[in-house]
């Protein structure tokens, strides 16, 4: 290839990454590899390439490549370490991060946050223990008076809490929270910055709502028809989205609301400092956090005050151990005696699950026979909710019930399910005829996926949500098996609220195989699809009481009705 055509190959191919159009632009970068394999400027876009579509052991390559042709290329160490992590590749990624450090080629932040990486799947129990304390120390350490690093939020410093991973074990999270929380502020200043109005609420309560996953997303659909249900004679409401929130047709509903004048939406700044800024000149009586932890930007934004009374519910079902977080907004069937114990907020309880849930939508149609099917159990849920304490049960249900196959859905680049595959082979009751893994579903397969299990498992310690809202679609039960912590509840409280009669709720892990079973083979298990799918048309799909109560829990903290 002559010089001319391969730079206008390559102004080509840079054009389409510019524009994400990532699959276009690593076919043409593809071509000009072939006739320069060492050119450093087509590696690295390469490994862009490959990290934006998921295809980390591509991009992978591409930068181990880049570091044998020059070890001392600026961010090649901090940008392996990432595509490393994203692969649950935590030994490797550390040790290339000590590479990094030892020989000033990485960021300072990467000595701190190669200590707080904790593993999507762990190989077993005593994984997560040793990660686990790993971050412990590592906290206690900056906690420490003789520490005094800082760092800089706004120059590239930003630190990837533990805080969502930590969630999906048995272990309670409150402390260690509350710990990290402190050891965020110290290390970073401008999450000391808490500032609002202290006057009193006159008129209309100004809300500010903030998500980068307003859009199609769970949260999204979780949790628009709760917003859009906000009075706008007694609110004004203001919705924050991210530089990084994607278009979809969710987002265009958040739009349109703007025209209808129930709302406004606001994108903000990447700068934490500027984010502060930003919203401090609106003068907020109350935000609300939908899903504090999933989005890294809004987690550290979440531990400053910003308004008098601050709110997160159950778009991460896990106590935030944040001061700055008032309150716990939940449904009272979610919890028990023992739950508030566990959360920094003050559970702020209805009666309804905090949603106006949509009822699916499929065009296809189950037959009565494939409802009527039996011995077929599916956890159709991420797969890093898979405790290794739950790889029990799979292999004690196919062990009492020789028919039963049990299916799990793959992720969609396949990293997690690599890892779980791995784990679960170790044990010689293993049977990959009888443990299937699909390949990911579009929403419709999914949705008829559901319909046709006898029976659906909730992981343990980190349970269904949004999954078995969907399932009711068709009504498959769904076995559960509650502990004090609301993350393992949601299924328990959306029984309650579409008023079950002896829904499959475990006490032991021997009663949850016992139940699964005997669903799996009830000869009339499709009228009981039949009895749940009404329960949730009546009780769970579109509750406008549940918009009702948000609009008087949420002023009756400023004494307003």
């Amino acid at each position: 290839m002559n010089k001319y055509l391969a730079d206008e190959l390559y102004k080509t191919a840079y054009n389409h990454l510019q524009k994400k159009n990532y699959g276009k632009s690593a076919v043409l970068f593809e071509k000009l590899l072939k006739d320069y394999p060492k050119n450093l400027s087509v590696l690295k876009n390469l490994s862009h390439c490959y990290a934006f579509m998921r295809e980390f052991e591509k991009a992978e390559n591409f930068i181990k490549e880049i570091i044998s042709i020059k070890p001392d290329e600026p961010f090649a160490y901090q940008f392996l370490a990432s595509i490393l992590k994203d692969q649950d590749k935590i030994e490797e990624a550390t040790l290339i991060v000590n590479q990094g450090l030892e020989n000033g080629l990485i960021n300072e932040k990467w000595e701190i946050q190669k200590n707080l990486f904790f593993p999507k799947i762990p190989t077993d129990k005593n994984d997560i223990i040793k990660y686990r304390k790993k971050i412990e120390q590592e906290i206690e350490k900056i906690l420490n008076e003789s520490f005094q690093k800082k760092l800089d939020y706004d120059n590239d410093q930003i630190i990837v809490p533990p805080h969502v991973d930590l969630s999906y074990s048995d272990w309670g999270n409150l402390e260690l929270n509350k710990k990290s929380v402190k050891a965020f502020k110290k290390l970073f200043k401008n999450l000391n910055n808490d500032s609002y109005s202290k006057s009193e609420t006159k008129g209309k309560i100004k809300i500010g709502i903030v998500s980068e996953f307003f859009t199609d997303h769970t949260i999204g659909k979780l949790y628009k028809d709760l917003i859009f249900s906000l009075d706008k004679n007694k609110f004004e409401t203001f919705i924050f989205h991210s530089q990084k929130t994607v278009p979809g047709e969710i987002f265009n509903e958040f739009k349109e609301k703007e025209n209808e004048g129930i709302l406004k939406n606001e994108i903000l700044p990447v700068k934490l400092s500027e984010k502060i800024t930003t919203i401090k000149k609106f003068r907020f009586d109350i935000i609300f956090y939908p899903d504090i932890g999933l989005s890294i930007e809004f987690y550290y934004l979440a531990l400053i005050r910003l308004a008098k009374y601050q709110i997160t519910t159950f778009g991460h079902p896990e106590t935030t151990g944040s001061e700055s977080i008032d309150f716990y907004l939940i449904s009272k069937n979610c919890v028990n005696q023992n739950t508030q114990k566990h959360y920094s907020e003050k559970l702020l309880l209805m009666n309804y699950l905090p949603m106006v849930y949509p009822k699916p939508f499929t065009k296809k149609k189950l037959s009565e026979d494939e409802l009527n099917k039996k011995n077929i159990y599916s956890c159709p849920q991420t797969l890093f909710k898979i405790h290794p304490d739950f790889d029990q049960i799979i292999f004690k249900i196919l062990e009492r019930d020789k028919k039963g196959i049990i299916y799990f859905i793959k992720d969609s680049n396949k990293v997690w399910y690599k890892k779980l595959i791995k784990r679960l082979s170790v044990n010689k009751k293993y049977d990959s005829k009888k443990i299937i893994f699909l390949d990911p579903l579009n929403y419709e397969d999914y949705l008829l996926h559901l319909g046709r299990a006898s029976v659906l498992l909730d992981p343990l310690y980190y349970g269904a949500g949004n999954s078995f809202f969907e399932s009711m679609l068709f009504g498959t039960p769904t076995v559960t098996f509650p502990t004090d912590h609301i993350k393992s509840r949601l299924v328990l409280g959306a029984y309650k609220q579409m008023e079950i009669d002896y829904p499959p709720i475990a006490t032991s892990i021997q009663n949850y195989v016992d139940l699964a079973v005997s669903y799996a083979n009830k000869d009339d298990i499709s009228e009981l699809k039949n009895i749940y799918k009404i329960a949730a048309e009546k009780k769970l799909f579109e509750t406008k009481k549940a918009g009702e109560e948000f609009n008087k829990i949420i002023t009756d903290l400023f004494n307003l009705t």
